[in-house]
């Protein structure tokens, strides 16, 4: 597990109000609106992306809490979760897809979305620039070495409270009775059996699987399992084991000896950071 200087933790980032943070949220549900359309597969997407939205702004709060963060710390906390999917709406609207590969990365076009829209022009210039930097890492498989530690703290803690709530969208998906299949979701990828050698090296290895190996559904559920190595704060770790998000994935992949042994990785390193 990652040790964050705890100073960090306590500084006080930037004055958002409880009246600020209401217009944040306002714009972001009128944004939102802009989307409504007649195609029951536009609607349902837009909706799964609200929702998911909503339930990382809870995630990062309740992270926040337990790591002790001023109310000033966690407001920011919250701003950075409520605009870090805004490109996904335009991404599904424009593309009918939440693959970036297919489309575009929805990080930077949510920065551009949030610089063309303006609703930041009320923060100081080094508030704005640092959200907007936020956003633009919140979903790289690595983050940057030249960066400051602030920027750092808190995209790490948007990092950990976004994987919390895929985790249980996709689990919820997995566990689904009716069988219906959501092609947004499996980001249109086959479901054939085998787990590719580079994805399985890379969980092995406690690294995180480059979305570039991905051949199949089974790669896709080996890369969401190998995100335990990216969780930064034990509040999150302690969530990821209580939910039992990694047995479930597990339970949905066919049994094989590459499974076999990344559950044992998986496991022992959980229960490393569990202590």
């Amino acid at each position: 597990m990652k040790i964050i200087n705890n100073s960090l933790q306590k500084e006080n980032m930037v004055c958002i109000n409880n009246e600020l943070m209401q217009y944040f949220r306002n714009w972001f549900y009128r944004y939102i609106e802009t989307f409504n359309s007649s195609e029951k597969n536009i609607r349902e997407n837009i909706l799964l992306k609200k929702m998911h939205t909503d339930r990382v702004c809870e995630e990062i709060l309740q992270i926040g809490r337990k790591l002790d963060l001023k109310e000033d710390a966690l407001r920011f906390s919250e701003l950075t979760a409520l605009f870090h999917d805004i490109g996904r709406f335009e991404q599904y609207a424009g593309y009918k897809t939440f693959a970036d590969y297919k489309s575009e990365n929805h990080a930077e076009l949510g920065v551009k979305i949030l610089k063309k829209s303006g609703v930041l022009n009320c923060l100081n210039d080094s508030s704005r620039d640092l959200v907007y930097r936020i956003v633009s890492y919140h979903n790289r498989a690595c983050l940057p070495e030249r960066e400051t530690d602030r920027c750092l703290f808190y995209t790490k803690l948007l990092r950990d409270a976004d994987k919390l709530d895929i985790w249980k969208v996709l689990t919820d998906y997995y566990l689904r009775k009716d069988g219906v299949l959501n092609s947004a979701i499996e980001l249109e990828l086959p479901d054939t059996p085998e787990i590719s050698d580079k994805v399985y090296e890379a969980v092995i290895n406690k690294r995180i699987v480059d979305a570039h190996h991905v051949r199949n559904l089974n790669d896709f559920k080996v890369l969401q399992i190998g995100w335990v190595f990216d969780v930064n704060f034990k509040p999150a770790m302690d969530a990821l084991i209580y939910r039992n998000y990694i047995e479930i994935i597990c339970s949905v992949i066919p049994a094989s000896e590459k499974l076999k042994k990344i559950k044992e990785v998986v496991n022992r390193y959980v229960e490393k950071q569990a202590y």
